[in-house]
């Protein structure tokens, strides 16, 4: 990593133009382990634009994801952030204070996130190359993400003071995946509508009734994935309503030694039926993508079939609590899944009937 940033002369000046450009394409492949691949199907003002907004979304992740700060400071930093973003002007003092609050620690260090977050002046005056229209909601999204984020950094650490944190009901679950996922809905409509004259306001308003649940698909399967690693530092977001209807006294029942497997993947699979529910919008939302816009189609169709293939694997939950490894698609999956879609991607019949066969398969 170190060496790849030395190349682009990352330094003490900051760097401007095509060596900021380079640094933003470069960053992305160390700091996505998903996004990076369908981002890169994409092309001009709409390609700059979903990388700027990833990027600095991955700030503040990166931010309110720190084991090491407190939750107050993760509140002050992300309101600093969020800061930058509240006129168009992007200032340099406001991003130079939102440097100046980050740890010492993170200024030189080898985690491309921190690094990241170090060079904020590096990427985020890049949003200023691109027209109004994308600029703003990019703008918008971030400050949104931030105020979520921070209020959920404060719930989660006063929780683990506690023991675990934990989510009440499903109400809380769709609360915490708006901010971190079904925000991004939302910014790819006003993104996707900025990039083309083919979606009129008509087909913009129907596209906005489905966009948070294509944010919340993603983030719902990941939740599935990872529950099981989550429970390592007593995090656990299966709401615990759903552990109760299943006969657990608290989440981290789920994860102790000799519990009941059956019943285990009895209690993931409420949150599994929910990942096909948005999955299902997220698919209509897609296809009210002008089938013009190949790569815009593709940039939806490559993440939603994965979660898919992967939502069919996990069935009914158990596997997750009995496998030793991580329930995952392998790299031949996703391979299939780019040629075929980049195939079809034109064809709503074609995609219906490939989504159909994986959930038949779950």
């Amino acid at each position: 990593m170190i060496d790849k940033l030395d190349s682009l002369d990352v330094g003490e000046k900051v760097l401007e133009g095509k060596a900021a450009w380079k640094y933003a394409e470069d960053i992305l492949q160390l700091v996505s382990r998903t996004f990076a691949l369908n981002i890169q199907v994409l092309r001009g003002k709409l390609h700059r634009s979903i990388l700027l907004a990833y990027l600095y979304l991955r700030i503040a992740d990166t931010v309110e994801d720190d084991p090491d700060m407190k939750a107050t400071e993760k509140d002050r930093v992300l309101a600093l952030f969020a800061d930058v973003f509240r006129t168009g002007e992007l200032e340099t003092e406001k991003i130079r204070t939102f440097v100046a609050a980050l740890p010492e620690s993170w200024h030189g260090s080898e985690d491309p996130n921190k690094d990241l977050c170090v060079k904020s002046e590096v990427v985020v005056p890049l949003l200023k190359s691109l027209p109004k229209n994308y600029q703003k909601p990019v703008c918008n999204v971030v400050i949104e993400m931030c105020g979520g984020m921070a209020k959920f950094a404060l719930r989660q650490e006063a929780a683990l003071s506690a023991g675990w944190f934990t989510l009440a009901n499903v109400g809380e679950l769709d609360e915490y995946c708006y901010y971190v996922a079904g925000i991004v809905g939302k910014l790819l409509t006003k993104l996707f509508s900025a990039d083309t004259c083919f979606i009129s306001a008509e087909r913009e308003a129907e596209l906005s009734k489905l966009d948070v649940s294509f944010g919340l698909a993603l983030q719902v399967v990941n939740i599935v994935k990872d529950c099981v690693e989550d429970s390592g530092r007593r995090v656990c977001f299966i709401p615990e309503e759903i552990c109760k209807r299943h006969g657990f006294a608290h989440p981290s029942e789920l994860f102790a030694v000799g519990a009941d497997a059956q019943k285990c993947g009895a209690v993931l699979s409420e949150l599994v039926e929910k990942a096909w529910h948005h999955l299902d919008d997220a698919i209509a939302y897609t296809k009210l993508i002008p089938n013009i816009k190949m790569r815009t189609r593709l940039f939806c169709l490559w993440p939603l079939f994965m979660a898919a293939e992967n939502l069919s694997l996990i069935g009914n939950g158990v596997s997750v609590f009995t496998s030793d490894k991580k329930v995952k698609i392998t790299r031949d999956t996703v391979k299939r899944i780019v040629k075929e879609t980049s195939m079809h991607f034109y064809s709503d019949k074609w995609i219906d009937e490939a989504y159909s066969r994986i959930k038949r398969n779950f």
